[in-house]
């Protein structure tokens, strides 16, 4: 869909879908990302997050560490799969950003998505709801540097509800990895 048309179909949903006064939701994890939520119709309506925290991971050099991603979809709204075939929505996407040496290595690790036919974009989607966990296997080559990498895991997805989809975005998450020399 042309991002003029989502400009243009986003006023006229949330118009139709008022029935409580607009308000903003201050974030409780710190962030200063704001949702703006119109009645029932959130603008942000998917909160990403690292199982586990904060914490700094640990990996040898040359191994290999599982790090969990959730994503918490509003009810009432979807995402669509990794798998996600071309000609329809925009598929999730997962990948690592800013540190040249931590990689994905291998598959990410992902629930079975649900299969449905989708009317408005003409083809069977595959697409997740609810809090789906997504499990990235991040390595680093077995000469990299002992040390601590911060870097991004970013999601970029689109997000729909029966009613309308909303444009895609990515959101990034904040993650450090201590590297250990071979023992």
């Amino acid at each position: 869909m042309p991002k003029l048309a989502y400009a243009l179909l986003l006023p006229l949903v949330a118009a139709t879908n008022v029935k409580s006064k607009n308000f903003v939701d201050v974030p409780r994890d710190g962030s200063n990302r704001f949702t703006t939520t119109i009645g029932e119709l959130s603008l942000r309506p998917v909160r990403w997050s690292v199982v586990g925290g904060r914490t700094t991971r640990e990996v040898v050099s040359g191994r290999t560490v599982p790090i969990t991603v959730q994503a918490d979809i509003a009810k009432g709204w979807h995402i669509y799969s990794l798998t996600q075939k071309p000609g329809g929505p925009i598929a999730l996407r997962i990948e690592l950003l800013g540190a040249a040496d931590v990689v994905v290595r291998g598959v990410i690790d992902a629930p079975k998505p649900e299969r449905t036919f989708d009317k408005n974009f003409g083809i069977e989607t595959e697409l997740y709801s609810g809090s789906p966990r997504f499990t990235i296997p991040v390595g680093v080559p077995g000469r990299a540097l002992t040390g601590t990498r911060r870097f991004q895991i970013a999601a970029r997805y689109q997000v729909c509800s029966d009613k309308v989809c909303l444009p895609p975005r990515t959101d990034s998450l904040g993650v450090a990895l201590r590297i250990l020399r071979r023992k």
